[in-house]
């Protein structure tokens, strides 16, 4: 990847990021969410931007907010496009991201994995006691 798409995607999230943490956005359904910018991914023609984003709350909330984020897609990119000095800023399109979920399952998977031996570890000790 160039240096240059690099440079872009960082400054479109912290860009993005900095219009959702300090409420720029006065879109109620983005109020009743938290929401946060994870990672940003710019095609190599640098016309379209991918804005991952991770959202919290009821689930209705989360797709209503995920849905006002993409309709605020246009004034979004007005308010990058007064901070970032490019020639053409790419569009806009929000996803939600869902690595972090993912990631949380499979945490709990492994933790009742482990949690499984050692009960089994615990049950193979006290038998190989009750036998002496």
């Amino acid at each position: 990847m160039s240096t240059r798409r690099e440079r872009i995607e960082e400054s479109l999230r912290r860009s993005v990021a900095d219009l959702l943490v300090f409420g720029e956005l006065r879109d109620p359904r983005l109020q009743r969410v938290g929401c946060g910018v994870t990672g940003v991914r710019v095609t190599p023609d640098l016309m379209q931007a991918r804005i991952y984003v991770d959202i919290t709350g009821e689930a209705a909330a989360v797709s209503a907010a995920l849905v006002a984020l993409n309709a605020s897609a246009p004034v979004i990119r007005a308010e990058i496009g007064k901070k970032m000095h490019i020639r053409r800023l790419p569009q806009l399109r929000f996803e939600r991201d869902e690595s972090i979920e993912e990631g949380l399952r499979i945490e709990q998977a492994l933790a009742a994995i482990r949690a499984e031996e050692l009960l089994r570890a615990k049950n193979v000790e006290g038998a190989g006691e009750g036998e002496s």
